[in-house]
């Protein structure tokens, strides 16, 4: 019969003793805890919304108030985000009262709080207030409604002043004041002193 040595005998003997106390330590330690990957999809949840709300709060438009009065279907006061035009504030009004009526209405002008558009009521009136209107009033000149020729009459304005001055109130709409004027490029408080008393606004 085979026979171990001492040396042997003491080997084996670790050897069993660790395998004994493995066996012990994995069936009485608990397992080890795992990742949570309930929360994180919560918390990217979470950031989604923040980022949505951000979005939506850039997207808040300023708003103005026009009054449409006249030859509409539904004449009153209309809100409207800023940077709107005359034909949409009319569309909201219902649409003219004689679809000729849309020829002496410039749609595309930009409008500004606080205004009153003045629609006619028929084709007689819109070529009354065209004639009227052509620029003078009561021996003044209305700078929003001005052609380059009659700009060009004023002191100091000359081709490309009064061609400043139509592409301005294209682009920003009818001058409040006749002081706006010196927004537009190349008119200072000078110039705006010597054609004062020949320049209205309506």
């Amino acid at each position: 019969m085979w026979k171990l040595t001492p040396r042997e005998q003491k080997l084996l003997l670790v050897v069993g003793l660790l395998i004994v106390v493995g066996l012990v330590l994995r069936f009485t330690l608990p397992d080890p805890p795992q990742e949570a990957d309930a929360p994180q999809a919560d918390h990217a949840g979470d950031y989604a919304g923040v980022e949505f709300i951000a979005q939506d709060s850039a997207e808040e438009e300023d708003m103005i108030f026009v009054h449409v009065v006249g030859g509409v279907h539904k004449p009153g006061v209309y809100q409207l985000p800023e940077g709107s035009r005359v034909f949409e504030v009319i569309e909201m009004a219902g649409g003219v009262l004689q679809e000729e009526l849309l020829e002496y209405i410039n749609l595309a002008q930009p409008l500004y709080d606080g205004q009153q558009l003045i629609v006619p009521h028929d084709i007689e009136e819109a070529e009354n207030n065209a004639a009227s209107q052509s620029g003078m009033s009561g021996g003044l000149i209305n700078i929003n409604r001005a052609s380059k020729e009659e700009l060009e009459s004023l002191p100091g304005i000359g081709p490309v002043k009064a061609e400043d001055i139509i592409k301005y109130r294209e682009e920003n709409g009818p001058f409040k004041d006749i002081r706006d004027l010196t927004q537009v490029k190349g008119i200072g408080a000078k110039t705006l002193e010597n054609i004062a008393s020949y320049i209205t606004v309506y």
